[in-house]
């Protein structure tokens, strides 16, 4: 594992312990400000950035252990400027390339201290969905305040639409300022690849105490919950395929693009197990194939009027769309997990991963959905994808968090043998490269 260039993100000289207490002092002073303003949310974060500041420190005993100076300004700024008006920033991108650089730390924290293992790709990837789900959860959190206790943090008196193009905006500012500050780690990574290593010790990982990965069968209960024989689960497949392929027809008849386009779309996604399978040996069991077409399946459904006309339909399809994003995220880097000496990501580190990769996902998709509804006002076309206000679109966060969180919870140990498969097969493509 590439321990040398997270070990980077702390210094143990005399010049950067100088600079990095200073913005911590002016941290803490805003910290206090903020709850004497009555700004209890600001405090909050600011007493918990200072929290991941400290711990080095406290951990080594060593108060001229500290981050570098010029990564704490990128955290300091957006929260200095907080302080003194908003007027400062024009948009939302400073504020979101802090929360990136706290994530970063916190990134390398737990690579230094917990039995996790990553390496710099594998912390900014990390760090580029947690800005992403940060942004999400916390409008997520806001709305359901609003709804519930009645806050007007979102639901503030503007109209349904009106807020949800402000969300959509902070979601957009999130992602490129995700981009931006993965740039930037990037940049910086490399330079510090080719400068001296700082010679700080951290606590040695005991790689006899890391448990080896054991390949099971889906536990038996789980398996009898469907009740049906694999035939069975074919057969239900195939009848959605075949649903699907005629609903493409009934859309082209009517001259309905959006029936089409989401019928052709869904379809070409249930024949991924089959492509999976067929070209690169990765066989699914029958359920895993019924599960992914069932949630395309239902989803292309609700455009032939379901999501009007009947309640919940769109929470639902959303619900089982974030369980398929939730086990494809955690079957990849579980397989990538298995192959590498170079990342290790226990259980409980893995089911936070699952969240934060969803709520990330469900983040992007509502721009899309966003970005798409714009394009086809401005072109007076029909819209691919559509929105329906912010209630609609924290809704669907809503139902996307229950989603990751039924994977996390309870279809990880079911997909255990998916990822034993492909990091077999990146094994067997990686060696015969090797060969030739």
């Amino acid at each position: 594992m590439d321990r040398d260039k997270l070990s980077e993100l702390l210094l143990n000289t005399y010049r950067n312990a100088i600079l990095s207490w200073i913005i911590l002092l002016v941290l803490v002073s805003i910290t206090l400000m903020n709850f004497m303003d009555g700004r209890y949310a600001w405090g909050i974060l600011n007493a918990f950035t200072i929290c991941i500041i400290l711990l080095p420190s406290l951990f080594f005993k060593n108060f001229s252990i500290m981050p570098p100076w010029y990564l704490l300004m990128l955290v300091a700024l957006p929260m200095v400027g907080n302080a003194m008006g908003d007027h400062l920033f024009s948009s939302s991108i400073p504020h979101y390339i802090s929360v990136a650089t706290i994530a970063l730390l916190v990134a390398a924290e737990i690579n230094w201290f917990t039995s996790v293992k990553m390496d710099h790709n594998f912390a900014i990837f990390f760090v580029f969905i947690t800005t992403l789900a940060i942004s999400g959860l916390w409008h997520l959190m806001q709305w359901l305040l609003d709804i519930n206790l009645g806050t007007s943090f979102i639901l503030d008196g503007r109209s349904q639409d009106t807020i949800n193009a402000a969300v959509m905006y902070e979601f957009m500012y999130a992602t490129v300022a995700g981009i931006v500050a993965g740039f930037i780690f990037g940049w910086y990574f490399g330079y510090k690849g080719r400068s001296t290593p700082s010679g700080i010790r951290f606590p040695s990982k005991d790689e006899e105490g890391i448990p080896a990965y054991a390949s099971t069968r889906p536990p038996e209960p789980i398996r009898k919950l469907l009740r049906i024989s694999q035939k069975k689960q074919e057969v239900a497949t195939r009848i959605m395929q075949v649903c699907l392929l005629i609903m493409m027809f009934v859309g082209i008849y009517f001259r309905d693009t959006h029936v089409v386009l989401n019928a052709i779309l869904a379809l070409g996604i249930t024949f991924v197990p089959n492509v999976l399978t067929h070209k690169y040996y990765i066989s699914l069991d029958p359920s895993l194939t019924l599960w992914i077409t069932l949630a395309v399946f239902l989803d292309a459904l609700g455009t032939l009027s379901f999501y009007e006309t009947v309640a919940r339909w769109d929470n639902l399809t959303h619900a089982l769309s974030a369980s398929v994003i939730a086990a494809a995220g955690y079957v990849m880097l579980r397989a990538i997990d298995i192959y590498t000496d170079e990342l290790y990501i226990p259980h409980r580190f893995m089911f936070v991963f699952i969240i934060i990769f969803v709520l990330a996902a469900g983040v992007i998709w509502e721009i899309l959905e966003f970005l798409t509804d714009e394009m086809a006002v401005k072109f007076g076309i029909t819209a691919f994808l559509t929105q329906h206000g912010i209630d609609d679109t924290m809704r669907d966060m809503f139902f996307d968090l229950l989603g990751a969180l039924v994977v996390a919870a309870w279809g990880t140990a079911y997909l255990s043998d998916i990822s034993y498969r492909i990091a077999r097969r990146i094994e067997s493509f990686s060696a015969s490269r090797n060969g030739k």
